[in-house]
């Protein structure tokens, strides 16, 4: 049970995002915005199902609804991110953050590093080398625009223009700074809840609502329709369907192995993120050397970002 957990979530988590991204031209608050209705009908028939009941109380409901809030932020950071310079640098980078940032709140909050002996500060030191250095492979993957051709040359052939689905080109500090901006806010967005000392099970529906009015208050200073296609519509609701499967298998799963190498396995999603972003949407191109320095980038991160985790 425990295997068949782990492979639900990384297998959700690793495919909700691409499928959200994978029909063009349409805005990322939108994305964001059925994204959050897809997961909180998900949640609702959830709870009904496990019998479950709401308790109003600033605790019970408020707290895990504001984190809700923040995790919407970094999923519509995540989207942009993913727009600009492919989603496999954008998870690249924004996973490795994520656990560095849920670290931080441990060790500054909640007093986890208090029993840390100095063997544990040195290879959490060695690990957040890794994942500087795996950042920074990952930003110099970017793909260099192709030349412009000389005027009055013929023999030039006209650049062509860059993807808008899994990158733009000539947009990589912007994007770098949402995927950052994704890091810590999903690194952040379960903080209230664990403040408030409430069980994630009990939480996850309050957290649903949070992430959906997030995503409605996104929507409304931007005066975006938000009528889409059916089949767009539905795309779009899978892929909060999804998200809302990958988070309730992470509860079984944490319930048997424990937060840290729960959270730890999670995040093995970025493979699947990364090779989708590679191999499906092209960004960067299979086989180029920008693909393969991202991928050692990736994988850099991925194991400072890991070795975090279990440290915790």
């Amino acid at each position: 049970m425990t295997a068949l957990l782990a492979l639900i979530t990384v297998a959700s988590w690793g495919t909700w995002i691409p499928l959200a991204q994978a029909v063009p031209s349409v805005p990322q608050r939108s994305r964001t915005f059925y994204v959050t209705v897809g997961n909180v009908v998900f949640a609702g028939v959830a709870l009904l199902v496990s019998g479950g009941h709401l308790s109003m109380t600033w605790r019970d409901f408020w707290l895990p609804m504001a984190g809700g809030c923040v995790w919407t932020a970094g999923n519509y950071s995540a989207f942009r991110a993913s727009e600009r310079i492919g989603l496999a640098r954008a998870a690249g980078t924004w996973t490795p953050l994520n656990i560095i940032t849920s670290f931080l709140w441990g060790a500054l909050v909640f007093g986890e590093l208090n029993s840390f002996s100095g063997a544990r500060f040195a290879l959490v030191g060695g690990s957040l080398v890794l994942v500087g250095v795996g950042v920074v492979l990952i930003v110099s993957s970017q793909d260099r625009a192709p030349k412009k051709p000389h005027q009055g040359d013929a023999s030039h052939e006209p650049a062509v223009a860059p993807p808008t689905v899994g990158g733009q080109s000539g947009s990589g500090r912007g994007g770098l700074l949402w995927a950052i901006a994704a890091g810590g806010l999903w690194g952040s967005y379960f903080i209230p809840a664990q403040w408030a000392k409430v069980s994630i099970q009990a939480a996850n529906f309050p957290l649903a609502l949070g992430i959906l009015a997030a995503g409605i208050a996104l929507m409304l200073p931007a005066g975006e329709s938000v009528r889409l296609s059916a089949k767009v519509t539905t795309v779009q609701l899978a892929a909060g369907v999804l998200f809302g499967v990958g988070n309730l298998a992470l509860l079984g799963l944490v319930a048997r192995v424990g937060t840290g190498v729960g959270f730890t396995v999670a995040q093995l999603s970025l493979l699947v993120n990364a090779s989708i972003g590679i191999w499906v949407f092209k960004v960067p191109k299979p086989g180029s050397r920008a693909a393969r320095t991202a991928l050692s980038g990736i994988l850099l991160a991925g194991v400072g970002g890991a070795l975090i985790a279990i440290v915790r």
